[in-house]
């Protein structure tokens, strides 16, 4: 299941209602500080945690200010509407397998909690992942003469994303109800020592405490894991180590914690450890103040490195997941942040992977640049863009625009009678269609440096003969079968007593394997000689036209032809 559209009214930046037409697909999307990419952000945590809270429990996001009435200073509604409004965050969500289904919550229409009726929206919430800008900021963010203390990276980041195995409770809720406070008397004291209760509530903290120490080891296990394989190609280069040095006891329950931060970050650590590999020595060197030794790139590997760690804690085997990343990567170099990119895009379909596969992925970016690379690096066939834009002098809803591809330019160019404009997007389409391929056959990464487009396009049709030179040997040559064996094919080996069922059975799936390679390649091979000949000769007659000056006039007949050429070279690069 995905989400095929969310409707977003009077929440936080949005106004009047928003539609984001998903259609099922992952979306990208581009839009200016303030412009309300955070509000998207939130309106799909904030739905999808209401799966485990009370109708009370979520009403208080749908209230109006006011500053006498503490009930409702948790409101998210926009600041700017009138009061009586209507509010509401709807989701449709696509069902491959029945009737699709719609879910709201509103201050009085509310159907995501009710797991008796459907639990849909809280396998999201066991299975969902949201990860923003102040992941990393929040990382290191301590002086260069103190230890790394992890503990509010978790609070904040970490502990409210991670479910129970039914999805009701987060851990950071089941923190919070376990050490709101000591057991006490009637009177308000705490109870004594020895008491049957305080031993209770001592034997729970510990408890607790133990269940967060597997979980950090957990973490660091998935963590290590990842970095090693994914950053450093299976060397050992770095490794972390995190230590739930201080831990809930007794005494610092009793004050309170919860109701005073700085107490509670001095009283509570994770403390971070790196070890770094040393050639020279075969021998790890332990850093303490990882902060204050390491470069950005490398910190920024290990904040990832822990937060894909916890990810991967997450349960694996629903269907119903979305990951959503707000400018996460943004202190990054563009290099660095592509790296990641394209480990959640799994751009080389890796097994180690393809867990990310699964998820429905959200990207939000302010960075322009970065947004035209992530789009240069998928497909409109899987992925939907969008710009948000808002002027922060107004308290205008944002504008939300789809950003179409060039095809789609063409074709609205071609209905409003712009030949040379329709013609210069057939000729980007044909660009972005190419590139894509090339690179996806993981072709060396663009340089800069300029290269034909009919040059490109004979490069696809020499990769397309390495390929089919790859298929046909797992289809004949990696299968193991001996020589005389494969030989009885042009023979009546059914009839062939020289051969037990066995054999008879791997020759019989290889001849069916044969007729169906033949069959493929026949129409692979006709299919790639006519589409790139039409390709080349559109590029000839409609294309550099549209793209240099002259005096070739463009025809509406033929641009409409080029249309469904490029449309078809779309499908044969592609497959779909």
């Amino acid at each position: 299941m995905r989400i095929d559209n969310i409707k977003i009214k009077n929440f936080k930046a949005f106004r009047a209602e928003e539609v984001f037409d998903f259609e099922s697909k992952h979306i990208l999307m581009y839009g200016n500080n303030g412009s309300g990419k955070s509000s998207l952000f939130w309106a799909l945590y904030t739905f999808l945690q209401s799966s485990v809270k009370d109708n009370a429990g979520i009403q208080k996001y749908f209230k109006y200010f006011d500053d006498d009435d503490e009930n409702t200073h948790q409101g998210l509604l926009n600041i700017f509407e009138n009061e009586g409004e209507d509010a509401y965050i709807e989701l449709k969500i696509k069902n491959e397998n029945g009737p699709d289904k719609i879910f709201k919550i509103s201050h009085d229409d509310i159907n995501t909690n009710i797991p008796a009726t459907d639990n849909t929206i809280q396998l999201f919430n066991i299975s969902s992942d949201f990860i923003n800008y102040k992941l990393l900021h929040n990382f290191f963010r301590a002086s260069h003469k103190n230890e790394v203390n992890l503990w509010q990276v978790f609070e904040r980041d970490i502990f409210p994303f991670l479910m129970d195995e039914i999805g009701t409770t987060s851990l950071l809720e089941k923190i919070k109800n376990i050490t709101k406070d000591i057991p006490r008397t009637p009177n308000g004291y705490p109870v004594s020592n020895g008491s049957r209760r305080k031993n209770n509530f001592i034997e729970q903290l510990n408890t607790l405490n133990n269940e967060i120490e597997g979980l950090l080891v957990q973490i660091q296990e998935n963590a290590n894991d990842f970095i090693k394989k994914h950053f450093f190609d299976g060397k050992d280069v770095i490794e972390i180590q995190m230590e739930f040095k201080k831990k809930f006891e007794f005494d610092n329950v009793k004050r309170k914690l919860w109701n005073d931060d700085p107490l509670r970050y001095s009283k509570l650590q994770i403390k971070l450890l790196v070890k770094v590999y040393e050639e020279a020595t075969n021998s790890w060197r332990t850093i303490h103040r990882v902060h204050s030794f390491l470069n950005e790139a490398q910190l920024t590997r290990i904040a990832i490195g822990v937060r894909i760690g916890a990810l991967r804690t997450r349960p694996q085997t629903t269907e119903e997941k979305i990951l959503v990343l707000d400018d996460m990567l943004i202190s990054l170099d563009m290099s660095n942040r592509m790296q990641i990119i394209k480990m959640i895009l799994n751009e080389d379909n890796n097994p180690e992977l393809q867990f990310f596969d699964n998820f429905q992925k959200i990207i939000l970016t302010h960075d322009k640049g970065f947004y035209e690379l992530i789009k240069r690096h998928t497909s409109p066939n899987q992925w939907k863009y969008f710009n948000l834009r808002k002027d922060e002098s107004d308290n205008l809803s944002p504008i939300v625009s789809e950003d179409r591809t060039w095809i789609d330019k063409a074709q609205d160019y071609l209905a409003q009678g712009k030949i040379d404009e329709c013609g210069f997007a057939l000729r980007k389409e044909t660009e972005t269609l190419v590139s894509k391929y090339l690179k996806g056959l993981n072709e060396a990464a663009h340089n800069g440096d300029f290269e034909p487009l009919n040059n490109q396009l004979n490069r696809i049709a020499d990769q397309i003969i390495k390929q089919e030179r790859l298929d046909f040997r797992k289809v004949f040559v990696d299968k193991s079968i001996p020589l005389d064996t494969i030989k009885k094919l042009a023979t009546d080996f059914e009839s062939d007593d020289a051969l037990d069922a066995n054999q008879i059975g791997r020759l019989r799936g290889l001849r069916s394997e044969l007729i169906n390679y033949l069959i493929k390649q026949y129409e692979t091979h006709e299919n790639k000689d006519r589409v790139i000949a039409d390709i080349k000769d559109i590029l000839k007659r409609v294309m550099n036209p549209a793209s240099h000056a002259g005096l070739t006039t463009l025809y509406e007949g033929e641009l409409e032809t080029a249309i469904e050429e490029v449309k078809k070279l779309n499908q044969f690069l592609n497959g779909n």
